[in-house]
């Protein structure tokens, strides 16, 4: 929703792509178009009759007397998040991992890509463009002239803790503070250089966040129906009251006026004095006797976004269910509605911007998030809703500190996305371990506790998904199943058999039989030489090779140290032999011998935790060795005329090894 500078415009933009124009004075609809199929992400007024649209492409319009005219500045996309710079003669757009920009004219078009999701933009009192993440990070960069064609600079990066989605991010006080929602509450940083200023925690995780655009007041609206206001240049409450009987899904401000309007899941707006303790008014346009919503559902009666005028005299507030209520206020203690809408859609659907928000608030309430991850798991076909439900439950299965939550998102995700519940599993399994493996194993396969020998035999014919968990059943059962597994292990011929048939399934089990051992760890020590063997077999898949690395980190004993620098130190003693054209052993020579290669494992070697490299027997010898066969490492060629120096792989690979050590100390 958007308002026009002078209040008289208002402008709403639709799930369904519809963008409305309102007249504000007598509450009438001007105008209704259809721009595609995605929904309506952004609007922003750049004139008093002027509006730009984000989500099916950049869109600009002007609405006279003439009627209304539309003109595409972007390609078409999914944008997220949009500003507007240089004076209001620009667009810029967030649209997946990209920025874009538009001169509103048509007269330039420049486009900047990096990886990850922006989920929110923001301008700087300098103009800096202030840029959040969905990993959390929060970025300002310089943007280029309009008539150029760089890339914006990196003028700082702000990150800190567990990635928390920025859609919320912010920026108030005449755009020199910068607003960022993070786990444990709400932090403000410099707009200009990136510094933390302050920080405030309220007690429940903020729904909405509105903040001041001339002063550094922000405005919290809570997942509990509370509304708080804070100081953000000192963190200091400056009060709060109960504002709805359910969370706050959106809030507007009146800055001239000194008023915020609030909307909230039980389909009441209110208006309120900055700092007050009693509404100066509310609208409540939903009937007493409205059918209970189920958790999780639609209620269409529900207030979902709103917008105001600057001098606080008209609202625009929009529904669940599509509708749209035109408020006006007088100061007469009322909240005259102009136009009260009705909604034009049921409420049967799930409503997945809650149940998501619910799932992200894991660490503030357990029970909800299982609720909500439940819930998530009986999405209906809708594209756009589930990629947000699916990255929601991928952070929460692999964050989360219970247990039971990790299980039902697990259980929530595999309905949804197979292949993105098994990334989850992987990454749950490496923080927390294989506690639960075999419990969420049964759910799936409904085999109750079947034997090592059985988790074995079941691997080479399974997918992914389940593949990763009976590799953490196995783990699950600890030191006793690494004799089953090693065997198992060591039953492949090596090398592979690429043209046996099995190929690819053999190498898929070795990848899982690894994995159980990656996570069962240093009682996994026994497989060592047979990792090690994995680790040199050229013709085993690249995938298994790195596999038998990490599963030799995992392991981090000074004794796995001490296989491997044993065996380094034995080929780096093995001579060279130079072929019958050269008097001295030439590199890049494919006849000269230069002894048995050894940088694998020299990289395996430097992966170990520094402990077990400092309690190693044989790291030392080796490292000797090391130099007795390079010297200092140091080589040189010629280029162009010039000599170039270089350090070669092997000895680079045995310095960061010596840098452990003596970090280690």
């Amino acid at each position: 929703m958007a308002i026009s500078p002078d209040g008289t415009l208002g402008a709403t933009g639709a799930r369904s792509g519809e963008v409305r124009f309102w007249d504000l004075r007598y509450g009438g609809l001007r105008a209704s178009v259809g721009v595609g199929g995605l929904p309506v992400t952004a609007a922003v007024f750049t004139g008093e009759t002027e509006l730009v649209t984000a989500g099916c492409g950049a869109s600009r319009w002007r609405l006279d007397d003439d009627g209304l005219e539309w003109r595409r500045v972007g390609e078409e996309n999914r944008a997220g998040a949009l500003i507007l710079g240089h004076g209001g003669r620009s667009a810029m757009v967030a649209d997946g991992g990209d920025l874009r920009w538009w001169a509103l004219d048509g007269s330039h078009h420049g486009r900047f890509q990096w990886s990850g999701t922006l989920d929110a933009l923001a301008l700087s009192e300098t103009e800096l463009i202030i840029t959040g993440g969905a990993d959390g990070r929060v970025s300002a960069w310089r943007m280029p002239p309009l008539d150029g064609w760089p890339d914006p600079a990196l003028v700082w990066a702000y990150q800190e803790g567990e990635p928390v989605r920025q859609g919320l991010l912010c920026v108030c006080d005449g755009g020199r503070l910068v607003v960022s929602p993070r786990r444990d509450g709400v932090t403000v940083l410099d707009a200009a250089s990136g510094e933390r200023v302050a920080g405030f925690a309220p007690d429940e995780r903020p729904a909405a966040i509105a903040a001041h655009p001339d002063a550094p007041l922000v405005v919290l609206g809570g997942r509990d129906g509370s509304l708080t206001w804070w100081d953000a240049r000192t963190g200091h409450r400056l009060g709060g009251v109960r504002a709805h009987e359910g969370r706050v899904r959106a809030l507007a401000l009146a800055p001239r006026a000194g008023l915020v309007l609030s909307v909230g899941q039980d389909g009441t707006a209110a208006l309120w004095r900055m700092h007050g303790h009693r509404p100066l008014a509310r609208f409540s346009p939903a009937p007493e006797d409205r059918p209970v919503v189920p958790y999780g559902h639609e209620d269409p009666w529900a207030l979902t976004a709103a917008a105001g005028s600057p001098d606080g005299r008209r609202w625009l507030v929009g529904g669940a269910g599509g509708q749209v209520h035109v408020l006006a206020w007088a100061g007469r203690g009322r909240l005259e509605p102009e136009r009260t809408g009705r909604p034009s859609r049921p409420g049967a659907d799930l409503d997945v911007e809650v149940l998501v928000e619910d799932v992200r608030a894991y660490w503030a309430d357990g029970p909800a998030a299982v609720d909500a991850a439940c819930a998530l798991g009986a999405l209906d076909d809708d594209p756009f809703p589930r990629a947000e439900a699916v990255e929601a439950l991928e952070t929460l299965i692999v964050r989360s500190e219970e247990p039971r939550v990790r299980e039902a998102g697990v259980l929530a995700l595999a309905e949804i996305d197979r292949d993105a519940a098994t990334t989850a599993l992987y990454g749950m399994f490496d923080r927390w371990g294989a506690a639960s493996a075999a419990w969420l194993l049964e759910c799936f396969t409904g085999d109750r506790a079947p034997t090592v020998e059985a988790l074995i035999e079941s691997l080479p014919g399974i997918g992914n998904f389940l593949g990763v968990l009976t590799s953490a059943a196995l783990a699950e059962r600890g030191a006793a199943a690494v004799p089953a597994l090693h065997d198992a292990l060591r039953a492949f011929p090596f090398p592979a058999q690429e043209d046996s048939g099995t190929w690819w399934q053999d190498e898929t089990t070795k990848y899982r039989l690894m994995t159980a051992l990656r996570w069962i760890g240093p009682a996994s020590a026994p497989a060592t030489p047979t990792l090690l063997d994995i680790l040199e077999d050229v013709d085993i898949y690249r995938d298994t090779r790195h596999q038998a690395k990490v599963t030799l980190r995992a392991i981090g004993l000074a004794g796995t140290a001490d296989l491997v620098a044993a065996e380094v130190r034995r080929r780096a003693e093995v001579p060279e032999v130079p072929c019958g054209v050269h008097d001295e052993v030439d590199e890049d020579c494919e006849d000269c011998d230069d002894g048995e290669g050894f940088s694998v494992l020299l990289d395996a070697l430097a992966e170990m935790p520094a402990g077990a490299l400092a309690a190693s027997a044989e790291v030392e010898a080796m490292m000797a060795a090391l130099r007795r066969r390079f010297g200092d490492g140091v080589r040189t060629y010629e280029r162009d005329g010039e000599t170039h120096e270089y350090t070669v792989y092997e000895m680079r690979l045995a310095e960061l090894i010596a840098d452990k050590i003596t970090e280690r100390g």
